[in-house]
């Protein structure tokens, strides 16, 4: 995703529906069918299409149909949701009034099984109220880098019996 901002694209439909994986387990995303240039003249209401993935939408998308990296990281904060719950759906039992009802009380999904602490708090981070105050996908890039780096200091590395 930081490379498709870079080219100036929201995505719009970004969800586990839409990520391939390659024999190699190399994620792609796939379906730009609701992508559109980040320039604000392509965002105007009369080029939305008519349907839109609701419950992996921010709430400025769903309240002013305002698309933005930032709305797509919110997107990213469901997918991931749908990653570490093992493929639930999100808000399964919320339909599109009480959605926008249930995120702008400040609401938002819980924490999956699989996510661990510091997973779910860049989850939440994704889903902020106001855009500014989420991640970029730079940042978001450089905070799992470093739970990367943190999980694997010790790979490869034996203590030797000949250093004692």
């Amino acid at each position: 995703m930081q490379f498709i901002v870079t080219k100036s694209i929201v995505h719009r439909d970004l969800a586990a529906r839409n990520i391939l994986l390659t024999d190699s387990f190399i994620a792609k995303i796939s379906d730009f069918g609701l992508s559109c240039s980040m320039d604000n003249s392509a965002l105007n209401e009369e080029y939305l299409p008519k349907k839109l993935p609701v419950k992996w939408l921010s709430i400025e998308a769903l309240v002013s149909k305002i698309f933005s990296e930032k709305s797509d990281v919110w997107a990213f904060g469901v997918l991931m949701f749908e990653v570490f719950s093992f493929g639930q759906i999100p808000y399964p039992d919320l339909g599109l009034k009480d959605l926008m009802e249930y995120l702008t009380a400040g609401n938002r999904l819980g924490c999956p099984q699989a996510a661990t602490e510091e997973i779910y708090e860049i989850m939440m981070e994704c889903w902020k109220e106001d855009p500014e105050g989420r991640p970029t996908f730079g940042t978001l890039a450089n905070m799992f880098h470093e739970i990367l780096e943190k999980a694997t200091q010790s790979y490869g590395h034996v203590e030797s019996a000949m250093d004692e």
